[in-house]
């Protein structure tokens, strides 16, 4: 003899289908149509999860209703998961782009801004001036003579430029970021500290950098190029603020 089926089992009546959970199917929809964006592709997580909890209710009589749609709600969920990853992933790799390209540009901008006449002369490969360094404002860019005066400067105190090594970097603005570069200049004879500050041509990713100021410290004496002060102005002191790297 059979058990009588439970008081609370689901009835069933011949032809008849269960519902679709209606939240499965937004969850599917909301993934495919704005899972581009990470907020709605969380929502569509969410919503896939609350459809799967629904599937099974209960109903005002105490009886269970069972819905379909679960694999609806799987997709969506799975959909919207991988459109995250891919995101992250996206913005990650974007964001090392942005940062390799940012200092390459500044390395070779502050090696040529310290690149002594002779050193450039001997060198056959070298890249010519004008196209390696590119000034913010062409009007407002150093002449010849005192770049010339500026690069022999740097190499009575160093020697001949070896490697140019790039400690911080600070961003400044949104819509046209200025970013400061610290570095350390390696020479034959010793090293030398300054800072590069850039200016980024609007609407290029990873960022178009234009030098703006080249500064140096020789023997405590602040060196600029464009010059902006007396020659033999002693350095002024640093803020003491933290600079951040991104």
């Amino acid at each position: 003899m059979q058990d009588p089926a439970p008081a609370n089992a689901p009835r069933r009546h011949p032809g008849t289908r269960r519902r679709l959970e209606p939240l499965a199917l937004a969850s599917l929809l909301t993934a495919l149509v704005l899972g581009w964006c990470p907020l709605t592709a969380l929502v569509a997580i969410v919503l896939g999860g609350v459809a799967l909890h629904r599937m099974k209710r209960q109903t005002a009589d105490g009886r269970t209703e069972e819905r379909r749609g679960a694999g609806l709600a799987f997709a969506g969920m799975g959909i919207a998961t991988a459109i995250l990853l891919g995101e992250l992933w996206f913005l990650g790799d974007l964001q090392t782009t942005v940062i390799d390209s940012m200092e390459s540009q500044a390395t070779a901008a502050i090696e040529e801004g310290l690149r002594s006449p002779e050193a450039a002369a001997a060198d056959a490969a070298a890249t010519p001036a004008a196209d390696a360094l590119v000034w913010e404002d062409a009007t407002h860019a150093p002449d010849e003579a005192e770049r010339a005066a500026f690069a022999t400067a740097v190499a009575a105190q160093m020697g001949a430029l070896r490697q140019v090594s790039i400690t911080n970097r600070t961003v400044q603005g949104l819509a046209e970021p200025t970013i400061t570069t610290a570095f350390n200049a390696n020479g034959e004879r010793g090293t030398v500290f300054g800072t590069a500050t850039f200016a980024t041509v609007p609407g290029t990713v990873p960022p178009v950098l234009r030098l703006r100021l080249l500064t140096v410290e020789l023997a405590g004496v602040r060196q600029t190029l464009p010059a902006t002060e007396t020659p033999g102005t002693p350095a002024a002191p640093a803020p003491a603020t933290e600079a951040t790297k991104p």
